[in-house]
Order: C-alpha cells, then structure tokens, then sequence
C-alpha cells in the first residue's frame, strides 16, 4: 500500500592559402587538446582523453622536500618522458610554482596518454628561476635549463595503465649558490598506500582513481579503472571498493588492500546510470537517470536483483537504517520516494520544492537540497509535514553533516553554506572552487573534501575553523569521493 503526502509548494577578413588554413587548423586542434582553462581556480584543468588500447596514463605532481616552503620561484616550460627511442610530451608542463606556495602541499604538474612502453627518465624544461623577497622576483641564472630526472626502478608501463609521479623539489638546496639557481628535484620511489587516512577521487574523463593521503592532502596513487568511473561505495568487512563505470555500465570491484581489480560485472537493462550506494557492501543500488529506474544488484553475485522503473530523472538516493528504507529524490516530478530495500516497493511519496537532488536524514528530519529554488526543504519524517525552508547558495546539490552543521555544496556559487542544524539557519558560506558537487569527511584528520568539477580540484575545509585551508590539484574533473579513516 501506498499513499501521496503533499507538501506545501517551493516555490565577430582575410582571404588565406589552402596551406596556410590546413597550418592553422592544426596549430588550433593542437592547442584545443592541451589546456582548458578551468572557472577561475589555480590549477589548468587539462582537456580529457582517457588513455587508448595501447597507451598508459601519467601523471605528475611536484612537492618539496621540506614542509616549509622557501623564497624559490621556478617558471617550468615542459614536460616529457623520454624512452629508449622516443620523448614524448605531456600536457601542461608550463606551469608557474613558488616554493612558499606549495608549502606542505603539493601542485599538479603535468599529465598524458603515452605509448605504453619503458621509459627513463622525465625531463622538465626550466625556463625561468628567481628569489622572491620583499614581493619582488630577483631573476636569478639558470645552471641547468634541462632537467633529466631518473624515473624509479624499471619504468615499464603497461597498456591501459595509469601511474602516477612525484617530484620531490628541494627548494632550499636549489638556492645555495649565489645568483644562480641550480634545481634539485628527484622523482620519489612509489610507496604502498595504507588503507588508513585515504580518499579515492573518481576522475571520470581520464579513467583513473586518484589516491590521497588524508594526513597530508598529497596525491601519493592512481589506479586504472574503464569506462568512465564515478560514484564509489566501500565494504570496511570484504576490503572492497565497488566503482560504477558510468560509460560500461558496469561496476568494477577493486581489492583495497593491494588496490587490484578483482572483478566487473555489468549492470543489465540500463540507459545511463547516475548514482551508486551500497549501504552495507552486499546489496548496490543504481540511479538510471535516462531510463528513470532504480536496480537492486546482489554485489557478492554480480547479479541484478530487481528493477523498478518510478519517477521522472532520479537523482539521489540515501538509506534509512532506522526505517529500514531507501529514500530517493526525483528531480522532474519534484517527488521524494520511500522505498522498500529488497521489493523496492515505493512505501510513500511526498512532493517537495523544484528539482530535489540530494537528500540526508538526521534524526527524525529529512533534508533535501531543494536545487531549483535555492534552498534546503526541512522535513518531519513522521508526519512527512514540511518544517522550514532554509535559503542557501545557487543550486544546491549534496549534503554532509558534522556535529552541529550540515554542509551543502551549492554548485552553481561556487560555495559551501554551512547551516547550523538545531537552528535551521546558515551561519557561514565558504568560498570553493567551481562546480562543487561531491563531498566527503575525514573525521581522524577533520577534513572536509569537495569536488570542483570546473576547476579540477578537491577543495579542502578545516571542520574545526570551517574555513578553507586546502586546494588539491588534479588536472581533471573530480566525480565522487570516498574517504577511509
């Protein structure tokens, strides 16, 4: 049985040779696949080309050695990896970096698909160094224009691999002789990542998971995963990380331990899934937005369950252990509906404000981020009575909760409104990169990580301050985060 709540309503000439157009036409297509611009972040958000049949992807971040940044200034102009018989370039080696800048963090250096092969050494090109002192560059002589650094072990890369390098830059050492500038820098050895104080961002455009320590911000791996993945879920039990694969239709399990794909299974009868949860690990639930379903996939099987087609465009979806129900918002039809967990029999329905996307239940209230109106929808989830809309930032779209104050990321201001929860109102906004979508916590090091689609980078709050004191640079465009403490 099933019954209709209703709340109350939201409410610009010359003539050129065939050559020279040809010329031109290449210059451009060569220029359009190097960078793009991201919407006003520090970092270049690299066009995306996943890696082909043949190739391998590689990214490079560069760090300092010491924790505290000096007053070295560096101008690179390139970036390659150089094999046996070929160099191959990478995209957005040009790249500005102030020791003082970097600090105890780290800057995105440069990436590219490249054929798969050994290779090794990479080879920075150092256009410009100076000390920066008294906010003015002293321009200081280049000993080495041409950095050749050895790349650890046997640098062999495999077809559809994504591998990630670290140089380490001692900024300190670079300056020890007088008017010049002679740079130390060393790629890192690669070293296991502990399962502990880590986040997976889901890059989608480039096929590749990002592995950060939560401890420090860095970017210490990457893994390979097909298909566009996205939305994640984690079994702390089974060490099992699910990622759906939105291109594939699939979702790929990945053993966290060693960070080995150990499986993928398709997902049947789907359009374009969307959103991926598994509240306990065994049973997964798909958004197919296009195909406006909802499907039940048994995880240890890789088998559908069941399928229920119900609203117009799903957006979200929650659990709710209390009620033992799947909560799910639909955007077109402005519905939230109360599901059944196995049968996914729709319980009840309740019409909200315009173009609800994400949802989270605290104690006896469901919030839900109410994206056309710009505002968060309160409601008693007893009597499914609308209890107060709260006025946030532009698009509303997710929603994460820390003691006393709920988070909402607010995609279209490029903002993070916090809203204090016992007194329904918005206490602080927080400047973030653009197109903050995701978000996820880290309760042991208190950080709050959102995704900045448009400016690829995880933008990091201190939940203690609640201000911002991070930015992660990842070149491409976050999808989803999952944070393992």
């Amino acid at each position: 049985m099933k019954r209709e709540i209703f709340g109350p309503p939201g409410g610009r000439r010359r003539a050129w040779g065939p050559g020279l157009t040809l010329v031109l036409l290449a210059m451009a297509l060569v220029l359009a696949g190097c960078v793009v611009t991201g919407g006003g972040g520090s970092s270049p958000l690299l066009a995306a080309r996943p890696p082909a049949a043949h190739e391998a992807l590689v990214t490079v971040f560069v760090q300092l050695a010491e924790e505290n940044g000096g007053e070295a200034w560096l101008r690179l102009s390139s970036a390659a990896l150089v094999g046996e018989v070929a160099v191959v370039p990478l995209a957005g080696g040009s790249r500005e970096l102030g020791a003082a800048q970097i600090g105890s963090g780290q800057r995105f250096l440069a990436r590219g698909a490249v054929a798969a092969a050994e290779y090794r050494f990479l080879r920075l090109g150092l256009e410009k160094a100076a000390l920066l002192r008294g906010g003015k560059k002293i321009i200081l002589a280049l000993d080495q224009p041409v950095l050749d650094l050895p790349l650890p072990g046997d640098f062999q890369l495999q077809p559809g691999e994504s591998r990630t390098l670290i140089v380490s830059w001692d900024d300190k050492a670079s300056l020890a002789r007088e008017s010049r500038f002679t740079a130390q820098m060393r790629v890192l050895a690669p070293k296991k990542p502990l399962l502990a104080d880590l986040a997976y961002v889901s890059c989608p455009d480039i096929d590749t998971l990002y592995l950060v320590n939560t401890d420090r911000n860095r970017v210490s791996a990457s893994l390979a995963i097909a298909g566009g993945p996205s939305h994640m879920a984690y079994s702390a039990a089974r060490k099992r990380l699910y990622v759906l694969s939105e291109q594939q239709g699939a979702i790929t399990v990945v053993e966290t331990a060693t960070n080995r794909i150990v499986d993928q299974f398709k997902i049947p009868m789907t359009i374009s899934p969307s959103y991926f949860m598994s509240p306990h690990g065994n049973w997964g639930y798909i958004v197919d937005e296009g195909g406006n379903n909802l499907i039940r996939m048994d995880l240890d099987q890789g088998s559908m369950a069941n399928r229920v087609r119900l609203g117009y465009h799903p957006r979200h979806l929650v659990w709710h252990g209390a009620t033992n129900q799947l909560i799910l918002s639909s955007a077109l039809d402005q519905k939230i509906y109360f599901l059944d967990p196995e049968s996914l029999e729709t319980r009840e329905t309740l019409l909200v404000g315009s173009s609800p996307d994400g949802l989270l239940v605290d104690d006896d209230f469901l919030y839900v981020a109410e994206q056309g109106a710009n505002n968060v929808g309160i409601f008693d989830l007893q009597s499914h009575q609308l209890v107060k809309r709260v006025a946030v930032g532009l698009a509303p779209r997710r929603l994460l909760k820390n003691n006393n104050t709920l988070y909402v990321s607010n995609y279209r201001s490029s903002s993070v409104s916090l809203l204090l929860v016992r007194q329904q109102r918005v206490a602080r906004t927080v400047s973030v990169g653009s197109a903050p979508l995701e978000m996820a916590a880290s309760e042991q090091s208190k950080w709050l990580y959102v995704a900045a689609q448009d400016d690829g980078v995880l933008s990091v709050i201190d939940q203690t301050s609640n201000r911002l004191a991070a930015t992660i640079e990842l070149g491409s465009r976050p999808a989803d985060l999952l944070v393992i403490d």
